[in-house]
């Protein structure tokens, strides 16, 4: 069942930092850049809070062109939630699919509007968007599901093996996807 997590809005705060966020961060072992915005210090606190690592530059270049706002220090998390909040309905599932091609097939490739299978993707998005309980299995995921999906591992910076349980394997938008992704690719 969805988390009861409140979608986030496609807005950046720009103006300074806070002294509670900068006194804050300092506890946290985290050194702000000396013009941080108040968006700047939440990214880089959420990323020490969420055990979460910058966003890609190709993920961020994705979320730029479908206009999205965020901070230079966002994490990936918050970024795929971002995303599959305020995508439009083609775009949330060409980006669905995108997630689970890029974690199943081993795939490092971020940025989705120039990848080699996005005729794919693309395909795949306009045959679901409009199939009722795809897209209701599909809303059913958090955007930071989407990073990862079953139980799989992961390997730290530290290079230590970590358990990770992404979004389930289980739904009907998973497997329409997943089966698809295998038919065409």
């Amino acid at each position: 069942m969805r988390s009861q997590r409140q979608k986030i809005l496609n807005r950046i705060d720009e103006s300074p930092a806070t002294s509670m966020q900068k006194d804050y961060a300092r506890s946290l072992g985290i050194a702000l850049p000396e013009a941080a915005t108040k968006s700047d210090a939440k990214a880089l606190i959420d990323l020490e809070l969420d055990s979460d690592e910058p966003a890609s530059e190709g993920l961020k270049a994705f979320a730029i062109e479908k206009g999205m706002k965020f901070s230079d220090y966002v994490g990936n998390k918050y970024l795929h939630n971002l995303l599959f909040d305020n995508l439009e309905s083609l775009d949330k599932v060409i980006f669905f699919c995108f997630c689970i091609y890029k974690f199943h097939f081993n795939d490092n490739e971020e940025y989705i509007l120039e990848h080699p299978k996005m005729k794919v993707f693309q395909d795949f998005g306009e045959q679901y968007v409009k199939d009722s309980f795809f897209v209701a299995s599909m809303e059913e995921y958090l955007g930071e599901e989407l990073i990862a999906f079953g139980k799989s591992e992961k390997v730290t910076k530290e290079g230590k093996k970590k358990t990770i349980y992404g979004g389930s394997i289980h739904t009907r938008a998973f497997k329409n996807a997943y089966d698809y992704l295998k038919a065409y690719i």
